[in-house]
């Protein structure tokens, strides 16, 4: 019996790491006052990050910019996108001195233009991943 819990409160405690594991190779991190040029490689509507930059990138294909703001004040997030289809991709927000995060519903980028998404308050980080293409 004792080894059943044992193995059951380690897999409790070991699940959401190896969950959020898979994510981590095709997500981009974002904070606050940041601009990241983001490449990316594309296999029918599935698009695999292939590397970001802080520096200015005329060949990447989304750019990302998170507004800087005071504590307490919403925050914008720009997303300009170079594709010549529409991206859907997910972003989940992060408060790093909390420890808590939760997804955010954002809207698909139509091609070749940029979308805003408001963001809440205390936003330290922002991760955005699942990259597609639609139409």
């Amino acid at each position: 019996m004792k080894r059943l819990l044992l193995s059951l409160l380690a897999a409790s405690t070991l699940g959401p790491l190896a969950v959020g594991a898979g994510k981590k190779t095709n997500t981009v991190l974002i904070h606050p006052g940041e601009t990241i040029y983001a490449k990316f490689t594309q296999k029918d509507r599935k698009l695999t990050l292939v590397g970001t930059s802080k520096e200015k990138d005329e060949t990447a294909q989304l750019v990302f910019t998170m507004s800087k703001t005071a504590p307490g004040e919403t925050s914008s997030l720009q997303v300009v996108n170079k594709f010549a289809k529409d991206l859907v991709y997910k972003v989940e927000i992060r408060s790093l001195a909390l420890k808590r995060q939760a997804p955010l519903m954002v809207v698909p980028v139509v091609a070749g233009k940029l979308a805003r998404e408001q963001l809440p308050p205390h936003i330290e980080e922002l991760a955005a991943y699942a990259f597609k293409l639609e139409r």
